[in-house]
């Protein structure tokens, strides 16, 4: 296959704590979608609701951390001018655990908030940590489990304990959807009804810490057949919004056909900006964040000074090997610090692809992060089979912590 298969979440109200997420992890993840456009949809019935700009009041004195970020040409820079290059893991269950309703710990019982997962991060030598978001329970909205300050609180103590322990941390819009329809997966791209207003509130939240990055989303797609009559191109969409004619529910029917609104990146800067944060944006390409062949061609004539290109790969994507590397990602990263923010290989082994990107992505002053440290038992892209004890995978696990430990 040329991409990962997107697999439908599964909500299981009698399953509990960690071994519930074991189970479940095989069907978290998503990635590009094996789903026909054509197929009949149903519909739902639903009439869009704009969000509510809930938020907490901004963090006015962070937790000590590591020095502040901000992009300097081609680098990432701290306050004291020394270029960072990031090192990091994924680490999921925020954006999925807050809707499926069989807990009230937004970690769905996973130590993610854990003096020892963080010190078993360290000894790997992550710098940092990406924290998949809901926007959904962000805002409190369309009937989530647990949403608004029950979500924000421990959010916020997570990002504020990491950054204690040194960490930088990625936030990342990752499960969205338009309408009253619930966020139980991932759609296209950003929605106009709630994206700007989660990012608003998220914004104003952090704004006073800029050691906090921001994952505008985490892999947008534009299928043909998805989009508008007289839409533009996917690229035009990515930054400047677009109308769609199709969106997923997560459940059945898995699509549903209705007009609605994207939000694009350029509008969602602005509203971060608008919002009084300085944050480093991280803007994806298309396709699933793995096509970044129009990222360059495509950036606004207004692009925000402060924006990096995330990109995400994965064995089988298309831009797959070296040749595609040399071409298309090393041209973005002699201009914009360019972060792979997700990237992942056999679990068991053997290592195939990892050891052939990450030395390339180290010799072009790339950072990435690894999907995913989370003790789960997919074939593929596991870190760790215990994430307070920081034990790796046979494969994956193992190879990613000699890498990061041979840097120094």
């Amino acid at each position: 296959m040329s991409h990962r298969t997107l697999r439908a979440v599964a909500a299981a109200a009698a399953v509990v704590a960690v071994a519930a997420l074991a189970a479940l992890a095989i069907t978290l993840h998503l990635r590009a979608a094996a789903v026909t456009a054509g197929s009949a949809p149903g519909e739902t019935g639903a009439a869009s609701a704009l969000a509510p700009a809930i938020s907490l009041p901004p963090l006015t004195d962070p937790e000590p951390g590591p020095l502040p970020l901000h992009v300097d040409g081609k680098r990432l820079v701290n306050s004291a001018g020394t270029s960072v290059v990031l090192h990091g893991a994924d680490m999921s269950g925020t954006e999925f655990v807050c809707v499926q309703g069989w807990t009230d710990d937004p970690f769905g019982g996973q130590p993610e908030d854990d003096p020892a997962t963080f010190a078993a991060m360290k000894s790997w030598g992550i710098t940092a940590v990406r924290i998949p978001l809901n926007e959904d329970c962000w805002l409190g909205i369309n009937g989530v489990h647990i949403g608004g300050n029950a979500y924000q609180q421990p959010i916020i103590k997570l990002v504020r304990d990491l950054e204690a322990d040194g960490f930088y941390v990625i936030l990342d819009l990752h499960w969205s959807a338009p309408g009253t329809q619930l966020a139980v997966t991932q759609n296209p791209a950003p929605d106009e009804d709630h994206s700007p207003a989660f990012w608003s509130g998220v914004a104003a939240t952090f704004q006073h810490d800029p050691g906090v990055l921001f994952d505008l989303y985490n892999e947008p797609y534009f299928y043909s057949t998805w989009m508008a009559p007289g839409a533009p191109d996917p690229w035009t969409c990515l930054w400047t919004g677009c109308e769609m004619v199709t969106y997923v529910t997560g459940g059945n029917p898995y699509q549903v056909n209705r007009n609605w609104k994207t939000a694009g990146f350029t509008q969602l800067t602005h509203d971060i900006r608008n919002a009084g944060a300085s944050n480093v944006i991280m803007a994806a390409g298309e396709g699933w964040a793995q096509d970044m062949s129009g990222w360059l061609s495509s950036l606004p004539a207004d692009m925000d000074p402060n924006t990096v290109a995330s990109w995400h790969s994965y064995p089988g994507s298309g831009c797959g090997g070296p040749s595609c590397w040399d071409s298309t990602i090393a041209p973005i990263a002699a201009k914009y610090p360019v972060i792979i923010g997700e990237t992942g290989d056999s679990s068991a082994g053997p290592v195939t692809y990892m050891n052939k990107l990450l030395p390339w992505a180290d010799s072009h002053g790339i950072g990435y992060l690894a999907w995913t440290w989370n003790a789960w038992g997919n074939p593929t892209d596991v870190l760790v089979t215990s994430m307070a004890a920081g034990t790796p995978t046979a494969g994956e696990g193992a190879y990613y912590r000699k890498h990061l430990q041979s840097l120094g």
